[in-house]
């Protein structure tokens, strides 16, 4: 090996680990956060050519490795373009991931958006209680425990983010309680729909005894094997949520 080539071997491989350290990590995805979020409120219109890479380093005081890295990241979240000679351009929104949870993340502090909550919650009603249906009649004894693991953690939850934390993984149970493998590989996206959905039903935080009483319901009727049951628990959940939201 040349003296030349050993020396590109030591440059690419402190870049690696540069760039798997933590606070670099953080850093990138600082700036990853920073774009993402203009992007989804609006400071950068759709189709408009965004800063070069040196400018976006300047910017941010960062090298321009970093801002590479994170103009793929946010490449694949599917809110930019990335091409040769003709710049880096944001896409239409009808391209954008949704089921990233950065994505939703950052329309979530944007102000209410009634369109993309009325989607949300029709995506909800057509998936969960043809899945709370199969889980009262698939479910395994591990899943009802999980469950049930689930509701109490929502019952003595002290804050929102305990609440909302036991109420992603209550719902994510039931989906994976269905055994349909379709199902479960949507549990991960359907994860950050959740999130959006109870953040916003729960935005004035304290106890919801009719919430807890719909998710009791839900449990017992997968509990016993009641299908019908599950699929109209769930269903009353959702107009729950609905509900909440426009209040």
């Amino acid at each position: 090996m040349s003296m030349l080539q050993e020396h590109v071997n030591l440059c690419v491989t402190g870049i690696l680990v540069a760039m798997s350290s933590p606070q670099l990590r953080n850093f990138h995805q600082q700036i990853v956060d920073a774009l993402g979020s203009s992007i989804v409120a609006g400071h950068f219109a759709e189709g408009i050519q965004l800063p070069t890479e040196q400018e976006l380093a300047s910017t941010y005081g960062a090298s321009r490795l970093i801002i590479r890295e994170a103009m793929k990241s946010l490449a694949a979240k599917g809110l930019i373009s990335i091409r040769p000679r003709t710049g880096t351009h944001v896409l239409p929104r009808s391209k954008w991931n949704l089921f990233d949870p950065s994505v939703l993340d950052w329309y979530a502090r944007l102000p209410p958006d009634k369109k993309l909550m009325a989607d949300l919650m029709e995506l909800r009603q057509a998936i969960e209680p043809q899945a709370a249906h199969l889980a009262a009649l698939r479910a395994e004894q591990t899943d009802i425990e999980a469950l049930q693991l689930a509701y109490q953690a929502m019952s003595c939850a002290n804050s929102r983010a305990d609440y909302i934390e036991a109420d992603l993984r209550f719902h994510g149970a039931v989906v994976h309680a269905s055994g349909n493998v379709f199902f479960r590989q949507l549990e991960m996206a359907l994860s950050a729909v959740w999130t959006m959905s109870f953040r916003a039903s729960s935005d004035q935080w304290g106890p919801d005894p009719q919430a807890l009483l719909l998710h009791k319901t839900l449990l017992d009727a997968i509990g016993a094997r009641d299908a019908m049951a599950a699929e109209n628990a769930v269903l009353a959940l959702i107009d729950r949520a609905v509900m909440r939201i426009g209040e």
